[in-house]
């Protein structure tokens, strides 16, 4: 069985480390989402993928300890750290391709989800305390047709601030809404929200795309660094040839010896 080579072995170390702190990352991404949606209406909703970041994390720090304990020329764990990054890169590229695929279907469900919900000062509460945190957090009015998707009362967060009422982000609905006694105008958000949160969903499912493919382009040099590890070991050591000759000529010694039996 051949050595490894100690730069190998050095970078394949530090690959390990590196390895184990994205998973320990991972694991504290876990438990601060966990802490932040225990007590909230969607923690049922977010479980699953809390539970699916814990197993990851947890199996990266476990592959990351096998791989450093490998790097002492250990066969079967470089064997066994290879085998699980072969798995981990799998499911990466199957979880990247399969939310790749499921864009439209998200944007679709997204779009079905608050359409129901028109007119919303017909809508249930939770929905309305829902679409107006939106609308003062993206200063917008809402949904699809702007301030028409309140129907008959149009939201306090729908109204324009002053700074905004000589703006084109504003539009001026006093003909259908008559203004308060102490305002001329009933200005409002003359966007609406629904593209805006279409827009943040993209980015979100972008970023996290780039996260995994990402994670499984460092899971592929994982294995490329384990598997060189293992050819190297298996590789025998080199050793200069040993040749014989018949018309070898007679050793210094004879020579010396006969010399002596001369005198």
């Amino acid at each position: 069985m051949g050595n490894a080579n100690v730069c190998l072995k050095r970078c394949f170390y530090v690959f390990c480390i590196l390895f184990g702190i994205i998973g320990a990352l991972m694991l504290a991404l876990a438990l601060f989402g966990h802490g932040a949606y225990e007590k909230s209406e969607e923690i049922d909703e977010m479980l699953p993928g809390i539970i699916v970041f814990y197993v990851v994390g947890a199996v990266m720090i476990l592959l990351a300890l096998i791989g450093t304990y490998g790097r002492k020329e250990k066969k079967w764990a470089l064997i066994l750290f290879f085998i699980g990054m072969a798995l981990m890169c799998l499911f990466f590229l199957w979880v990247s391709v399969s939310v790749a695929r499921s864009r439209p279907e998200i944007t679709n469900a997204l779009n079905k989800h608050y359409k129901d919900a028109v007119p919303l000062d017909k809508a249930d509460q939770s929905t309305q305390d829902e679409v107006e945190a939106m609308q003062t957090e993206l200063e917008c009015c809402g949904l699809n047709k702007g301030y028409q998707d309140w129907g008959e009362t149009v939201p306090q967060s729908c109204l324009c601030p002053e700074q905004y009422k000589n703006s084109s982000k504003c539009v001026d609905i006093s003909a259908e809404h008559p203004p308060p006694a102490n305002q001329s105008q009933t200005m409002v958000f003359s966007e609406p929200c629904l593209p805006f949160v279409a827009t943040y969903v993209d980015e979100i499912v972008d970023i996290f795309l780039g996260l995994s493919f990402g994670i499984a382009f460092i899971v592929l040099i994982g294995m490329v660094l384990s598997m060189t590890l293992l050819c190297q070991m298996r590789r025998r050591p080199s050793t200069a040839p040993v040749t014989f000759s018949v018309n070898a000529s007679a050793s210094k010694y004879r020579e010396l010896s006969d010399a002596t039996e001369n005198v």
